[in-house]
C-alpha cells in the first residue's frame, strides 16, 4: 500500500485538499494478482478505479490498441483504462505478480465534487472548520447518496445547516411529522422505539450517518425517535430540498404490469402494510413486513441478491419502504396501483 505522501502524486488526489487524503486512503483496497491474471475480470472498471502500484499490467482495448502500464512509470499515477467506461477492457499481468489499488468509482466522483465545493466555499461556510471530515465520507458512502447523479451531489452540501446538540437531546420524536433529515458530523446518537416496557434502543448512529429521511419520503409520522448519546454537531436539510434531490433518484416506480413481469423472473413482492390491512386482503406468495419493522427485519427475511418490489395501499408508504431498502443495499422498486391493482391484473389474466 502506498503512503499518504505518495498519494499526492496520483490523479485526481494530487489536486485535492491535503487534509482529506488520510480519509481517502481508508477507502482504498489493495488486490494482489499473479502473472497472466486479468485485473478487469470482476468489474471491468464499472465499479472501481484502479491504480497499478506494483508490477506491470498490459491493457487491451476493443479497438485493438494495447498499453503496458508499469508501476514505476508516470502513467501509473492515473486510473487504468477508462474509468466509468462501457467498453469491455481486458488485461494481462506481465510481471510475476502485481498489486492494484482500487477505489469505488461513484465515491471517487462524488468526493471530487465535494473537494471542489470545499475549495469554493467561503471561510465562514458551515462546511469548513470541522476537526474531522469523516462525516463527509459516511454521507457519500450512504446508498441513497451513491444513487445520485454526480451533478446533484453539490446541492446536498449547499443545503446543509449546522445544529449544535447536547447529550440527552431528542432530535426527532416518534409520531411527529417529518420536516428535516440529519447527518451526524460529530457525536453519537441512539435510535429507539416506545414499547410497553418503556423504550427499546434499536440502532446506534455515528459520524456520517443519515437519519430522519424516511418520514420525508413517506409524508407519514416518524416511526422512531433519535436521542443524542453525546454532545455533538449535526447538519440538517429541509425536507422539501431532500425530497427534490434524493427521492426522485432513489425511488424507482413500476406499473402493475411491469411489477408482475418482474415477479415472474424471481423478484420478491414485499407488502409493507399493517397486520390488519394484510389480513383483510393480500397477494398470495408475497412477503409481509410492516413498514415500522422493516429496518430490523429486512436482513432476516429478504434475499439481498433478489430484486424487491414494495407495495401497499398508498404510494407514499411503499416509496418510503423502497427508499429504506435502497439505503440498505437492495435492488428495489415501488409498485404503482397498490395491492388491489395487482389482484385485478392477475384476475383479468386468469379469465
Amino acid at each position: 500500500m502506498i503512503t499518504v505522501e505518495e498519494l499526492k502524486n496520483y490523479y485526481p488526489f494530487n489536486k485535492m485538499e491535503e487534509k482529506f487524503l488520510p480519509l481517502l486512503m481508508e477507502q482504498f483496497k489493495v488486490y494482489n494478482f499473479k502473472i497472466n491474471d486479468d485485473i478487469f475480470k470482476h468489474d471491468n472498471n464499472k465499479i472501481n478505479a484502479k491504480y497499478v502500484i506494483g508490477g506491470n499490467v498490459n491493457i487491451s482495448y476493443p479497438s485493438g490498441r494495447e498499453k503496458l502500464v508499469k508501476s514505476t512509470s508516470l502513467q501509473s499515477y492515473y486510473p487504468i483504462g477508462e474509468v466509468n467506461t462501457s467498453k469491455h477492457l481486458t488485461s494481462s499481468v506481465k510481471s510475476k505478480k502485481a498489486q492494484v489499488m482500487m477505489m469505488d468509482n461513484v465515491f471517487l466522483d462524488h468526493f471530487t465534487v465535494w473537494d471542489d465545493l470545499f475549495k469554493e466555499s467561503s471561510s465562514d461556510s458551515p462546511l469548513r472548520g470541522h476537526q474531522s471530515y469523516s462525516w463527509v465520507v459516511g454521507l457519500l458512502l450512504s446508498r441513497a447518496v451513491q444513487m445520485l447523479p454526480r451533478g446533484h451531489v453539490d446541492q446536498i452540501f449547499k443545503n446543509l445547516e449546522p445544529v449544535y446538540v447536547n447529550v440527552g437531546e431528542e432530535i426527532i420524536v416518534e409520531g411527529d411529522s417529518g420536516d428535516y433529515c440529519y447527518i451526524i458530523v460529530k457525536g453519537v446518537a441512539e435510535v429507539f422505539k416506545c414499547i410497553a416496557e418503556g423504550e427499546e434502543v434499536v440502532a446506534t448512529l455515528n459520524a456520517g450517518a443519515l437519519f430522519g429521511e424516511n418520514a420525508l419520503v413517506s409524508k407519514e409520522p416518524r416511526t422512531a425517535s433519535v436521542r443524542m448519546k453525546t454532545n455533538g454537531i449535526l447538519m440538517k436539510m429541509i425536507g422539501e430540498k431532500f425530497s427534490s434531490l434524493l427521492k426522485s433518484h432513489v425511488v424507482r416506480w413500476l406499473t402493475v404490469d411491469a411489477s408482475y413481469e418482474l415477479m415472474l423472473t424471481g423478484a420478491t413482492l414485499l407488502d409493507v402494510r399493517e397486520d390488519d390491512e394484510f389480513e383483510n386482503i393480500s397477494f398470495q406468495g408475497c412477503v409481509h413486513i410492516p413498514m415500522d419493522k422493516l429496518r430490523e427485519n429486512s436482513a432476516k427475511i429478504l434475499d439481498i441478491n433478489k430484486p424487491v418490489i414494495t407495495c401497499s395501499n398508498t404510494g407514499m408508504r411503499c416509496a418510503s419502504a423502497a427508499f429504506l431498502l435502497a439505503t440498505l443495499g437492495y435492488d428495489v422498486y415501488s409498485m404503482q396501483g397498490g395491492i388491489v391493482g395487482l389482484l385485478k391484473l392477475v384476475e383479468n389474466k386468469e379469465v
